[in-house]
């Protein structure tokens, strides 16, 4: 099936139009939680998580690790991958062929592991199990008789994500360990054929800066499959249209694509540099981004209007390299200001080798993939530098938008308005007429209490040049108690726009009341200009002469290339 066909089978089934059948869903009798057992905050994650999505008591595995982020080799084999697999074996949950190879002159003998039975195909990993497997300086590696004959020189390396590793446990001694292996089921389509008896785990981990946000993982997974994955959508792309770098251009312009077909508002950045501090990043349900090397922009504020469920992801080759920071890099920061899934790299992947993040949506959106899923099917090579966090089982479009809007309509709930949204934005994607679209949100009960819907009938105006409406609209919005910070921040400014060609005074009049709610904005000074050139047309004494001090104030020092002062 093409990317065409698949994408408007995917848009039938989201309006209820056509359902295709699919398999059962998973459930935690298909997951195996993993905690250390060095650390009690381990097991707490574990048991939390077992009892909220129902894993059996015996698919809880401890294991003797020491708790950090990184382990040795040697720590790895001899602390999770062997004591796993025979945890795995002992419980019943996989069974398990092996053959011994004898050794060999220049290569020690080893045992062969196939799974040919499983119960389970889900890793869950929880806080303080070791995510990452250090370089060992005395590694020689060999090319023995299962290793591929054409890995690049900067592939041949044995360090590697602990999580990345353990999904090819179930063939364990058959594959290398110094370096990348591709994945035969990236870009799979087919869920049912992601399991131990075709070489793969499903791994994802529940983890990040503290053992709360680890537990919420799973609680904001099950909100939105409960209420659906709601927000809107943010893709900060660099412009990149040819060159080495533009696959990571196309794979997050994929997914901005998917988005905007599943119904999501969404916004796209092109330019070269990432997104600033003062971008109105409001109610985000999806993210993806790059390339910066620390959480920066918006996502260094104190806090982040994600939404329940967001998906967040951030391409960078160290993205993940501290998980359990909540500052440096941006796998933690993220977590810690409220995404329910990201994924990122421990080390050096190399860009064709980090998750391919169109795959990743496309999976979840269209075929109804969990997370765990997903997570394997965007990943061109395993025993590589990747991790995914969240909870595995997530499906964030377990429901269609037809079912979701009767659920929370029949619940009275203000969370219909974003199902509405989206409904409104694949009919108009279909073709049908934007004005017969408006007038239906309009006519919603919902429409005047609700900032969000408010906000999308001004917006459809505007996108007419009908200012007038817009901007009574958009003031609705503004006057009503639910809108987020964020939200209200975007709204100020675009309504001075609407109302500049209307009435000069009212758009300074807006400036001005979004200086008084937002005074330390990181954008105050483009907006101090901004009011000076509609008080100089208004001819306005008073005013110019109070922007003229606002600005001279914000307006910082001009650089100095002076060499410093040297002493005689």
């Amino acid at each position: 099936m093409n990317l065409t066909r698949r994408f408007l089978t995917g848009l039938f089934a989201l309006l209820g139009l056509a359902i295709a059948a699919s398999p059962a869903l998973a459930g935690g009798e298909e997951v195996v939680v993993v905690y250390t057992k060095q650390l009690p905050e381990s097991k707490a994650v574990a048991e939390y998580y077992a009892e909220k999505r129902g894993v059996p008591t015996n698919q809880i595995v401890g294991l003797d690790v020491p708790s950090g982020d990184t382990v040795s080799r040697q720590d790895y084999v001899h602390l999770i991958q062997d004591p796993l697999l025979k945890e795995l074996a002992a419980r019943g949950l996989v069974t398990f062929r092996s053959d011994l190879v004898p050794a060999r002159a220049d290569h020690p003998g080893r045992i062969k592991y196939q799974a040919t039975e499983a119960k389970i195909r889900y890793l869950a990993l929880c806080f303080g199990l070791p995510y990452r497997i250090a370089h060992d300086p005395n590694y020689v590696p060999k090319r023995d008789d299962n290793a591929p004959d054409n890995l690049a020189p900067q592939l041949y390396r044995d360090e590697a994500s602990v999580d990345s590793e353990l999904m090819l446990l179930p063939v364990t001694g058959q594959v290398p360990i110094f370096g990348a292996l591709r994945n035969g089921l990236y870009g799979s389509t087919n869920s049912l054929q992601m399991n131990p008896t075709n070489g793969v785990l499903l791994v994802s981990r529940l983890d990040g800066p503290s053992v709360d946000i680890a537990k919420g993982l799973v609680d904001k997974a099950l909100l939105a499959e409960r209420d659906g994955l709601n927000g809107k959508a943010y893709f900060d792309l660099r412009g990149i249209t040819s060159g080495d770098y533009a696959t990571g251009d196309t794979w997050i312009t994929n997914a901005s694509i998917i988005a905007q077909r599943l119904g999501f508002e969404t916004l796209i950045d092109n330019r070269p540099e990432t997104i600033g501090p003062g971008f109105p990043l409001a109610q985000a349900a999806l993210y993806a981004g790059w390339y910066n090397d620390t959480a920066n922009g918006p996502f260094a504020l104190p806090s982040v209007e994600f939404m329940p469920g967001a998906i967040a992801y951030h391409l960078h080759s160290y993205s993940a390299q501290f998980i359990r920071d909540p500052v440096h890099n941006w796998v933690g920061p993220l977590l810690s200001k409220g995404a329910t899934v990201t994924m990122g790299c421990v080390d050096e992947p190399y860009l064709d080798l980090t998750p391919n993040i169109g795959i990743f949506l496309e999976r979840l959106a269209v075929h109804g993939f969990t997370v765990g899923e997903a997570g394997l099917a965007c990943q061109a090579y395993l025993s590589w530098q990747n991790v995914v966090i969240g909870d595995p089982l997530y499906r964030p479009f377990l429901k269609q938008v037809l079912v979701l809007a009767k659920e929370l309509e029949a619940a009275k709930s203000p969370l219909l308005a974003w199902p509405l949204i989206r409904k409104v934005n694949v009919y108009t994607l279909t073709g049908r007429d934007p004005e017969v679209l408006r007038q239906y949100l309009i006519e919603q009960p919902l429409a005047t209490n609700s900032a969000v819907l408010s906000e999308k009938i001004a917006r459809m105006f505007a996108d007419k040049n009908r200012n007038r409406q817009a901007a009574e609209w958009a003031q609705r919005a503004l006057q009503l108690p639910d809108g987020s910070p964020q939200q209200r921040a975007r709204l100020w400014r675009d309504l001075a726009e609407w109302q500049r060609p209307l009435k000069l005074k009212d758009a300074l009049a807006s400036l001005d009341s979004f200086a008084k709610e937002f005074p330390h904005h990181p954008e105050m000074l483009d907006v101090r200009r901004r009011q000076l050139d509609f008080a100089l047309l208004l001819s306005n004494s008073d005013e110019v002469t109070r922007l003229k001090a606002e600005i001279q104030l914000l307006t910082p020092p001009p650089a100095t290339n002076a060499p410093p002062a040297v002493k005689p």
